[in-house]
């Protein structure tokens, strides 16, 4: 009878691990559902906690990246044994919170059981944004709703993770003692609390701040993007040939610049190294760009690729240029952050600062990606953070998304116009002001009239806090379940 029951509760919790898969198909990838998000890991939580813990932790990680290999095959720059290596990892990380209730859990009681397996998520999530793909495949990054995203403002994307475990160790908990327990019943009201509080919070934020002024921007993007060009520069039999296909960009590239300073930009931007600027050509391609900023007194925001001749040993340079409208070069950034395999030289991770109608600053496409880094616009008080980006058609929804999420935590407003992707442009709070897909509109000059002053908020003055105080209060359950471990098996020979 006894291997019946076993059998039973054997099936049921393999059946949980089924019907987390296709949940977990729309929680990650290209398309994603963010009630997923949320269901997915009640049910894996529920299966690991069933199965012997090297077991059920395995199969969430083997699982974790078969799904990843599928949803994320068009998402990763890259291919082959790289592409698996990449895929097992994510797949490692994914499990490693799973393994770390198992193992703690079930050595706690009440709210403090409860706490562990969003604590390690946190942990997991924070301690692999220092890698090189940044905050890629965090499960806040699911997340639409913009009054819970307002919570980013205050904790990060940690804020975001922590709400969408804590939710699983709940619901499990509700599973396994039932509601009637009043650890339970704590640990729900606690829960059910701070979901609401967010809730309110971020609709409070949502209705009651707006823009007293605004700025009109401008981005323009044109038939050329990076690609088409260095295509050419591959195909091409000599310098000459190079140089004239590139002159050919920056004219097209300042005449759409010229247009939308006529009809009323303020400023100007378009997208990373849409503009290929040979190192020899540099002054007259500045020169031609500062008397378009003189004549019309605008602001430009110009995203470049300063390249050397073959065999040079000097490196490219991917970066924002900052000309102000009386023509002289006010500030320019390189790329800090460069997609693993990029070529050329890397910035110092220093925001460029703009003085203009506000304080403005830029970074460049995957800068984006990496929160401590574009913290910087936050303590700084930018007003408008510029990010030039290039993405293909498999990241582009994502990856705007995750942009946005910089300038709620940040509360700066974001321009950020894209080859191969979404041109955006938001405010302090999320608002969406314009939005063009590259893929439908290839060649446009976009308006936007977007908030003259960021706000200030808690996320850009504490930083990473609450990332930094789940990794101590892991560190806590850990002693803690290992000293009540400790006491049961001390207790365990008088009470026998």
């Amino acid at each position: 009878m006894q291997s019946f029951f076993d059998g039973r509760r054997f099936s049921r919790s393999f059946l949980c691990l089924i019907l987390a898969v296709p949940l977990l198909f729309v929680a990650t990838g290209q398309r994603i559902v963010p009630v997923a998000a949320w269901i997915a890991p009640v049910l894996l939580l529920r299966f690991v906690r069933q199965q012997p813990v090297a077991r059920g932790s395995a199969l969430v990680a083997v699982v974790a990246t078969g799904v990843v290999s599928v949803t994320w095959a068009d998402m990763v720059p890259f291919s082959g044994a790289s592409f698996y290596a990449f895929t097992a990892g994510q797949g490692l990380l994914f499990a490693l919170p799973y393994l770390a209730d198992r193992f703690l859990a079930s050595r706690l009681s009440g709210l403090w059981a409860t706490l562990v397996f969003p604590a390690a998520a946190v942990t997991v999530e924070y301690a692999a944004s220092f890698g090189p793909f940044g905050t890629w495949g965090s499960a806040a990054y699911t997340q639409q709703n913009l009054a819970l995203l307002q919570l980013t403002s205050v904790t990060g994307i940690w804020g975001i993770t922590f709400l969408l475990h804590w939710t699983a160790s709940v619901g499990n908990a509700v599973w396994e003692e039932g509601i009637a327990s009043p650890s339970v019943q704590w640990a729900t009201g606690l829960w059910g609390s701070l979901v609401a509080a967010t809730l309110l919070f971020g609709g409070a934020r949502l209705a009651w701040t707006a823009p007293a002024q605004t700025v009109p921007v401008a981005t323009v993007v044109g038939q050329h993007d990076t690609r088409s060009f260095w295509a050419i520069r591959r195909q091409a039999q000599s310098r000459a040939t190079v140089r004239d296909s590139a002159h050919a960009v920056q004219r097209d590239y300042l005449r759409r610049a010229r247009r939308a300073a006529r009809i009323g930009a303020d400023l100007v931007t378009w997208p990373e190294s849409a503009v290929p600027v040979p190192l020899e050509d540099t002054s007259a391609f500045l020169d031609r760009a500062r008397t378009l900023a003189a004549d019309h007194e605008v602001y430009l925001a110009m995203g470049v690729n300063v390249f050397p001749r073959s065999g040079s040993d000097r490196r490219l340079r991917n970066k924002v240029v900052w000309i102000g409208p009386d023509g002289t070069v006010r500030a320019e950034g390189l790329k800090t952050h460069l997609v693993p395999g990029e070529p050329g030289r890397a910035g110092t991770g220093t925001l460029p600062i703009v003085s203009a109608a506000g304080t403005w600053s830029s970074v460049v496409c995957f800068d984006l990606d990496f929160p401590s880094l574009i913290r910087q616009a936050g303590r700084k008080d930018v007003d408008l953070l510029v990010a030039p980006s290039n993405d293909w058609s498999a990241v582009a929804e994502r990856h705007a998304h995750m942009a946005r999420i910089r300038a709620i935590e940040n509360g700066t407003a974001l321009l950020r116009p894209t080859s191969n992707g979404l041109t955006l442009a938001t405010g302090p709070w999320g608002r969406t002001h314009a939005r063009a897909n590259h893929f439908t509109t290839k060649e446009h000059v976009q308006m936007a009239h977007l908030p003259a002053e960021g706000t200030s908020t808690v996320y850009a003055a504490l930083g990473d806090i609450f990332a930094w105080g789940s990794g101590l209060g892991l560190i806590l359950l850990a002693g803690g379940a290992y000293v009540r471990s400790g006491r049961c098996r001390g207790a365990s020979p008088a009470a026998s």
